[in-house]
């Protein structure tokens, strides 16, 4: 997959980041310095739709971050360490991309948002839906 020169210098800056984490660790281990919320959501958005050719949702779409060429849509997570995500509304497609510490990323799976729903949990505490990293690998390589 070819990657542009904008998305290589994104890439770096997240990386500097996670450095810049792992050293605060090193630094003040009685803090956890663990998440970085928006962030790394934003980056995975990002990521999805330069790798993917997909279009940014408008401001406010309810429950999908992007479309396909086609009209689909598509809610995007990211994901760097947890052994779950965790979702909310409805769209077409999931997209879910893993985030090293480097920046660089692989996709975890990309298919159905439905088959996902149905195999996921729903935490009535956090109000969304919640399905393990392992559940989503083995969807992706039933499709293949």
């Amino acid at each position: 997959m070819a990657v542009g020169s904008d998305l290589q210098a994104v890439k770096h800056i997240m990386a500097t980041l996670f450095s810049a984490q792992n050293a605060l660790r090193s630094l003040a281990p009685e803090f956890r310095w663990a998440g970085l919320g928006n962030l790394l959501g934003d980056y995975g958005e990002y990521v999805a739709i330069e790798a993917y050719g997909l279009a940014k949702a408008p401001a406010g779409s309810d429950g999908f971050d992007a479309t396909t060429p086609d009209g689909q849509t598509v809610q995007i997570k990211a994901n760097h360490a947890a052994s779950q995500i965790g979702f909310r509304g409805e769209a077409d497609l999931l997209l879910v991309v893993k985030v090293e510490t480097d920046g660089d990323w692989s996709e975890i799976y990309y298919g159905s948002f439905a088959e996902v729903k149905a195999v996921a949990r729903y935490s009535g505490r956090d109000n969304k839906h919640m399905v393990a990293i392992t559940k989503l690998k083995a969807l992706q390589e039933a499709q293949c």
